[in-house]
């Protein structure tokens, strides 16, 4: 179980106390039974017997936090044991998964064991931000600071009631938990910042918050100018002002005082606000050598500038040494963090800011630690936590029901659970807020409304006509006669909801009583709207009666509305190069798409006319256009514009464009050559440049061979062993099955009559051999390099053919074949690349126990880059 989920717990069960009494007494009892139900039992949730010493009210909160202390301590005990297999070094870190806190075992003994690791190799010993208790068992392992107790930051002895909180704030640097604040808690620490951060969703990281930064226009503190900056509003002051240390206020500028006026030597300056004015002196003229002061109104003596002692600068206005504010001037040293310079007559001093305190060993300005060194102001009932420059007290005792911990004041305040929406009022009860509760009192609607058990509010009395709300929110009839509403020659009768107006005389339907009221007349229904045609249709009135017609383009529907006729229902009414469109009462032909309408018919539009309608080249189609590419071009998915074709890559699947290298160009492509190659007349193909044949080699020296490779060549220096001389080769036979640059050097066994060692050695010839060949990415079969002949044997020669070294990579093997043998590729051959093989062929008796002779042929072959 995570520490802060057992915290959590706890609080909530704390909290408790404050509706069912108090039980935080029961907290350290029922915790302590738990740890030493984890000790005799595997469970923790088969506590046999009641919690002696607890109230049978409490019983059931009291099994709650025994069960999770239980737990813990099982944990706290895995944990532990497994940080001790850590350091003891066993190997793997195994437990079984059945087991109960297997896996807390396991993440502490694989964690210090990484602590350990580092400390082993002189690492420094980082937070590794894994999260805990893995980043905690790191850190005591990697530094050697185990907590006594184990477990996650706090410990229980066995059989007292006494819990002991580990402040890892302290036991660890804050700067390895936390990146800026590390509070500790009970059991654990959290980690906080500064204002103007917040914390990222590592726990432990800060960032800069730059989406809350208000601005001038939202928070505007200044009493003059505010600019916006990235750290908020900034304030500044107008020509003749300076601000003040608060940050916000503008004073005036005395220029007189400062000495920043610019009056002559006749006048007087007078300082006004935001300004000053230079006023008439004649009659304040002072004698000789001395001058007048303006502030102080009289004649006083002259200086010079050179007689102010130090920390003293001679004002030309006063004629007076004055002391110069060194802090206000930039000419102090205070340049620390956290230090301040605070000016005296004469000279300025370095202060720590508030909060901070001089390192005499370093010098530096320090925070002090309030709460550590108890210069704090906390009570009894908070906790004290330190602060940069200051501390802050933390209210330790929960504020109860109804009321809400203010962090920043740290006091309690109302929670208004009207506003909150926390309340239970029901439908038909207003919330009223009060300190620490609330009341429920039945809602009274206004006049003319009601409330209305759907929408659980006040609603405005909808009657129908004829009706009108009571003060009861009641619909009630409208007694309509009592305004006479009905003509002299009628008498009005009242009805529910309404009136009606009875003629004196009677008139057949469609009629009325007309003036003076002895005959009838015809009621026009359409003028005074009381006839019943429905929307769209127009009324035409009839004697004693109407008729409801649909304009022209509707008709009568079965339901007696009037309907829109489609005429494009009808047949071809618009042309073929058109559609007809239905529109209310009418229709219209439309052209059909590329078309335009001329006059009353429809021609086809050019779009070819507009230049930047395709890349290349357009044509023109009736009612269309169709774009067209150059040769090398294909056309884009736009239809209009048109992409290069990439010969190299399109065709590569049918084989190579070019003997070389493959250059994409715009509308084409082009073929090259590596270096050591020359193109030939078709473009495409490459011929390799043999410089050994046409001279261009630089190959010197009498045992010097000039050996033509594919693109290049080289010079290797062949001498013949002792005991053979160079011949030549003769016709070159033994050519295999790869296509590739031969040369060929052989040594023959040239003997003195009275050599005996040269006489009686086998080895009849030495052979030189070399081979250019193209990069081989493909053996499907062997593929045979070189073919070796025996001749002038009378009887049937038993040859043998093996590869004296250079094989190691075994790409090549050798076949005999009565008379014949034969050096074979049999692997993939990929350049660059030189292979330097020696082969050896003997000739044996029949037998095969007597070797008759042998010839060495030394094979150098060169592997070109390229496949050609």
């Amino acid at each position: 179980m995570d520490m802060r989920l057992f915290q959590l717990f706890i609080i909530a069960i704390l909290r408790l106390s404050y509706i069912k009494g108090e039980l935080s007494h029961i907290v350290e009892t029922c915790c302590m039974a738990g740890t030493d139900w984890a000790q005799q039992d595997s469970r923790c949730d088969n506590y046999p017997r009641m919690v002696s010493d607890v109230e049978d009210t409490d019983q059931q909160a009291c099994r709650l936090i025994l069960e999770v202390c239980c737990v813990k301590a099982k944990q706290n005990a895995k944990c532990e044991k497994g940080k001790q297999d850590g350091q003891a070094h066993l190997g793997t870190c195994l437990a079984r998964d059945t087991e109960m806190g297997s896996e807390d075992y396991k993440e502490c003994c694989q964690c210090c064991r990484l602590g350990g690791m580092t400390r082993a190799m002189g690492m420094e010993c980082q937070h590794p931000n894994i999260g805990n208790p893995c980043d905690i068992t790191f850190m005591e392992c990697c530094t050697g600071i185990v907590n006594p107790g184990g477990g996650e930051g706090h410990s229980y002895t066995n059989r007292s009631t006494d819990i002991s909180d580990i402040d890892e704030c302290t036991v660890f640097s804050s700067e390895q938990l936390c990146s800026q604040i590390c509070i500790n808690t009970i059991g654990s620490y959290r980690c906080a910042c500064r204002q103007g951060y917040s914390l990222a969703r590592d726990g432990r990281t800060c960032y800069l918050t730059t989406s809350v930064v208000a601005t001038c226009e939202e928070n505007n503190p200044c009493n003059q100018d505010c600019i916006d900056t990235d750290s908020g509003p900034n304030c500044i002051c107008r020509n003749g002002f300076q601000l003040r240390k608060d940050g916000v206020t503008c004073e005036d500028i005395d220029e007189c005082r400062m000495g920043q006026a610019r009056c002559a030597a006749s006048e007087v300056c007078v300082n006004t606000v935001g300004n000053y004015s230079c006023q008439p002196g004649n009659q304040f003229s002072c004698p000789t050598g001395f001058v007048y002061d303006s502030l102080n109104r009289k004649c006083v003596l002259r200086r010079a500038p050179t007689d102010c002692p130090a920390g003293y600068g001679f004002n030309t206005v006063s004629g007076k040494c004055e002391d110069i504010d060194e802090c206000i001037v930039k000419k102090h040293n205070c340049s620390s963090p956290n230090e301040v310079c605070e000016n005296y007559a004469g000279g300025y001093q370095c202060l720590c800011s508030d909060g901070f305190e001089l390192n005499q060993r370093n010098r530096n300005c320090e925070d002090i630690d309030e709460c550590a060194k108890r210069k704090d102001k906390c009570t009894a009932s908070q906790r004290c936590e330190n602060t940069i420059g200051s501390y802050a007290c933390r209210r330790l005792v929960g504020c109860g029901t109804g009321y809400t911990l203010d962090e920043v004041t740290q006091e309690c305040k109302d929670q208004d659970e009207c506003e909150l929406g926390t309340h239970d009022c029901v439908a038909g009860y207003s919330c009223v807020n009060q300190q620490g509760s609330f009341r429920c009192i039945p809602v009274t609607c206004p006049q003319g409304q009601r409330f209305s058990q759907t929408t659980k509010q006040c609603e405005s009395a909808i009657c129908p006509r004829g009706l009108r709300a009571d003060s009861n929110g009641i619909c009630a009839d409208i007694d309509e006669c009592e305004r006479t509403p009905c003509e002299s020659f009628q008498r009005c009768v009242n009805t529910y909801g309404s009136y009606q107006c009875v003629n004196l005389i009677n008139c057949r339907p469609g009629f009325e009583v007309g003036q003076p009221g002895n005959t009838c007349v015809d009621i026009d229904e359409c003028q005074r709207g009381t006839h019943d045609c429905k929307a769209g249709q127009e009324c035409s009135n009839r004697p004693g009666s109407f008729v409801c017609a649909c304009p022209q383009g509707y008709r009568h529907d079965s339901s007696g509305q009037c309907a829109d006729i489609n005429e494009c229902l009808f047949g071809s009414v618009c042309p073929l190069n058109s559609r007809c469109v239905n529109n209310q009462g009418s229709y219209e032909c439309e052209c059909s798409d590329g078309l335009q309408k001329v006059g009353s018919h429809c021609e086809d539009i050019d779009e070819c006319q507009n230049s930047n309608l395709c890349q290349h080249r357009c044509v023109n189609i009736v009612g269309s256009y169709h774009c067209m590419c150059n040769p090398g071009y294909n056309l884009a998915a736009d239809q209009r514009t048109c992409i290069d074709i990439d010969e190299c890559q399109e065709y590569s699947s049918r084989g190579r464009l070019c003997g070389g290298d493959c250059i994409n160009e715009l509308g084409s492509y082009r073929c090259s050559c590596p270096e050591g190659w020359r193109l030939l007349g078709n473009g495409r193909s490459c011929q390799d440049i043999n410089e050994c044949e046409e001279g261009i080699s630089r190959c010197q020296g009498p045992d010097t061979t000039c050996f033509n490779t594919r693109g290049s060549y080289k010079c290797p220096i062949v001498e013949c062993p002792s005991g053979f001389v160079r011949t030549p080769l003769g016709p070159r036979q033994n050519r295999g099955e790869v296509v590739g640059e031969s040369d060929d050097i052989l040594c023959r066994k040239s003997c003195v009559f009275h050599d005996i060692e040269c006489l009686l050695n086998k080895t009849t010839s030495v052979a030189y051999q070399f081979l250019a060949l193209p990069t081989i990415r493909e053996v499907i079969h062997p593929s045979v390099l070189l073919n070796i002949t025996a001749k002038g044997f009378v009887l049937i020669p038993q040859l043998s053919l093996h590869i004296v070294f250079g094989n190691e990579l075994e790409l090549f093997d050798t076949i005999v074949e009565g008379d014949s043998a034969a050096f074979r590729l049999v692997k993939p051959l990929l350049g660059p690349a030189i292979h330097n093989v020696m082969l050896r062929l003997e000739n044996r008796n029949y037998v095969g126990n007597t070797l008759i002779s042998a010839h060495n042929s030394h094979v150098t072959i060169d592997v070109s880059h390229y496949e050609f």
